[in-house]
């Protein structure tokens, strides 16, 4: 069922002002975010190898970054910082150790060891939080459960299912009105309560996709929207009912309502007004970043699929200012959803936007200013 807006000109100053860096935040093929470069098979050399040499003034030699995590080896190599202060996603203090130190060799394994089970255990979240983060406990089941899995089998019981993909146009957000007949024609209007949920399974799992799609209703200008604090998995493990099959609920109409604060632009990234977040990988980050970028890789919010607590968020991102926006990329925006959502759940003024968009507006640049049509 098509729903059209009874107003043209809401409709036209809806799409100028949301779907410009909508229409952004999707990129073909670059960085597989959509179909997702996680995927991949083993290409024949050592990733973590190179990792460790990203952004590590001594590689090759006997000094290495043993043990810390890709920003704090940004912060040492990169950006020439001390580590004092700086502590690990499990509140230790970081750590610089000699290669043929005994240490070395235990310490990935103490880290290992307490990341998955320790973290996950002891998240605990505060009323804010779970303004956006559902706990699974305190679904009262007046709430539409939007399952956003591109192929996933096992549901919720009881959940509506619109795959994160079709809110695309091949790999870019759709129109405004597309957008609203979709929500309609699902049932979803923008007074109802949703609860996000799911992953994108062929991407090695995670919440991006979620966390993206709570972006885009945020977007919309939806209010009562959260994302599920966990999984289909967890659910079940806490004893929920899973089934099958989806429900349907009868067609309504969706009136959005645009939020164009939460997206950036070329014009605003490079105005220096905003902190500029890299949360592609720090390969990728190695191989080329928008000028002053700090490298945030995305999986640094997440453990055990699910966004790390407030106290650990504030310890991975001590070095941005909570009085400054800030922009957070990758190449499409999908991956970069779970930074920016940790970024919100702090209270930061954060913004998404796409490496795809600034490479358009560089290469226009050397072309003369004119824009490829397809930006």
């Amino acid at each position: 069922m098509t729903v059209f807006r009874s107003d043209p000109i809401s409709s036209l100053v809806l799409c100028l002002g949301i779907l410009v860096p909508l229409a952004l935040m999707i990129n073909p093929v670059s960085g597989g975010e959509a179909y997702c470069d996680a995927c991949k098979g083993e290409t024949g050399w050592n990733a973590q190898q190179k990792l460790d040499e990203i952004g590590n003034p001594n590689a090759g030699s006997s000094e290495v970054m043993a043990g810390l995590s890709t920003a704090q080896k940004n912060r040492v190599g990169i950006w020439h910082q001390p580590l004092s202060g700086f502590q690990n996603s499990d509140g230790s203090e970081a750590d610089v150790r000699s290669s043929n130190s005994s240490e070395q060799s235990s310490a990935p394994e103490r880290g290992n060891k307490s990341a998955a089970s320790v973290e996950n255990e002891a998240i605990v979240r505060s009323p804010a939080a779970k303004k956006m983060l559902a706990p699974m406990d305190e679904i009262s089941g007046d709430e539409i459960l939007l399952d956003i899995s591109d192929n996933a089998t096992s549901h919720i019981d009881g959940s509506i299912a619109i795959p994160y993909t079709k809110f695309l146009n091949g790999t870019r957000v759709k129109s405004v009105e597309e957008l609203e007949d979709i929500l309609g024609g699902s049932g979803i209007t923008s007074e109802d309560r949703v609860i996000v949920y799911g992953e994108c399974m062929p991407c090695g799992g995670g919440p991006a996709p979620a966390t993206f799609v709570y972006w885009l209703l945020k977007s919309l200008g939806h209010e009562d929207v959260r994302v599920l604090d966990g999984m289909v998995e967890d659910w079940q493990a806490a004893g929920g009912p899973v089934s099958q099959e989806t429900i349907m609920l009868p067609a309504s109409t969706y009136a959005s309502d645009a939020n164009s604060n939460l997206s950036a632009d070329y014009d605003y990234v490079m105005s220096g007004r905003a902190q500029i977040v890299d949360a592609r990988t720090a390969l990728e980050f190695g191989e080329g970043s928008i000028p002053g970028a700090l490298n945030y890789p995305y999986d640094l919010v997440i453990s055990n699929n699910r966004i790390k607590d407030e106290s650990r968020l504030e310890s991975i991102f001590s070095f941005l200012r909570k009085d400054q926006p800030v922009v957070v990329y990758t190449n499409t925006g999908v991956k970069a959803s779970p930074v920016w959502f940790a970024l919100k759940l702090l209270g930061y003024d954060a913004r998404l936007y796409t490496y795809e968009d600034y490479m358009i507006h560089e290469q226009a640049k050397k072309n003369g200013g004119a824009l490829n049509a397809a930006a």
